[in-house]
């Protein structure tokens, strides 16, 4: 992996932690000829749970062509932590007002699940600071039309408290849901999800209150009117098969197979409804699909700025 600059701003009242790769940092290093370029910067906003980190693996394999700007969104990795402001809206904001103190005008964003629907409301109140749009395995599917879904359910679903004895208890319980795609690289990438209590332990950063305070604003949010007025070029990969002519949805929505069955069909309404839409379908792929296949994530994105 190519390493970036790890660096800190405060946003307008937000202090951000963001992750830079600077293609011409990145070719003096590498004792490689450099030259002018304009090429758009990339902005990448993580999943719930997840940090800048996550987008390393993509991240490498971008960076010497196209500037990349990473951030820990309110509430996770090493930016603030407050106690208020996870609704989408707010959290959108913070971006823009961390793109502003760095100088950014117009940018292609992407965004992995949560952090995708939080790239779509940016995308749908500030449509002239987007080139390009890149959705990866968004929750179309809003949870208040999941079968047998209620508030109360989904808002309290993020478990007993995330406090571990040791690193490699953490490591253990991921690892499991990873087995697949696991590498030293991941474990490196996912041990930036947590931080050392003074007892030994460690606990993920983003804490059980602040996600129910994010899955609160989900609940609420109505995702399906924003896709109407992206106005740039939008790229949605769906970890799902393109669904079948004459396939059904689901009945009900209690496992992996399901939930791929239905982001599918959900990924193909909403490409309906957005003016210049692209998709890329990732059968066979776990919602982490930027570790599981950041080759052809990374290439996809960069043939599809180029469009």
């Amino acid at each position: 992996m190519i390493e970036p600059r790890d660096a800190c701003i405060d946003a307008e009242g937000i202090h951000l932690h963001y992750l830079e790769w600077d293609p011409h940092e990145i070719l003096r290093e590498q004792n490689a000829a450099t030259e002018d370029s304009d090429n758009v910067p990339i902005v990448m906003l993580h999943a719930l749970g997840a940090t800048a980190e996550s987008w390393r693996l993509v991240a490498s394999e971008l960076c010497q062509r196209h500037p990349i700007i990473a951030f820990d969104l309110r509430g996770h990795g090493q930016s603030e932590h407050p106690d208020v402001g996870y609704d989408l809206v707010t959290m959108a904001e913070d971006v823009i007002r961390g793109m502003a103190m760095l100088g950014l005008g117009q940018v292609v964003l992407v965004g992995h699940g949560w952090g995708a629907r939080v790239a779509l409301v940016l995308a749908a109140r500030h449509p002239a600071l987007l080139s390009h749009l890149i959705l990866v395995d968004c929750p179309h599917v809003e949870p208040r039309h999941w079968p047998d879904m209620t508030r109360e359910r989904f808002i309290n679903e993020t478990g007993a408290a995330k406090v571990y004895e040791s690193r490699r208890q953490f490591i253990q319980a991921i690892r499991a849901d990873m087995a697949a795609f696991w590498s030293t690289e991941v474990e490196q990438i996912v041990n930036a999800y947590i931080r050392d209590l003074p007892d030994g332990r460690v606990e993920e950063h983003l804490s059980n209150a602040h996600q129910r305070l994010i899955r609160a604003a989900l609940w609420e949010d109505h995702a399906l009117p924003y896709y109407s007025k992206l106005r740039c070029p939008v790229l949605l990969v769906p970890a799902a098969a393109e669904p079948q002519p004459d396939g059904e949805l689901p009945e009900r929505l209690e496992n992996a197979d399901e939930f791929s069955l239905a982001k599918g069909y959900m990924a193909q309404q909403v490409a309906r409804a957005i003016q210049s839409c692209s998709v890329l379908w990732m059968p066979h792929t776990t919602h982490e699909i930027q570790f599981q296949r950041p080759k052809e994530l990374a290439e996809a994105i960069g043939q599809f700025i180029q469009t």
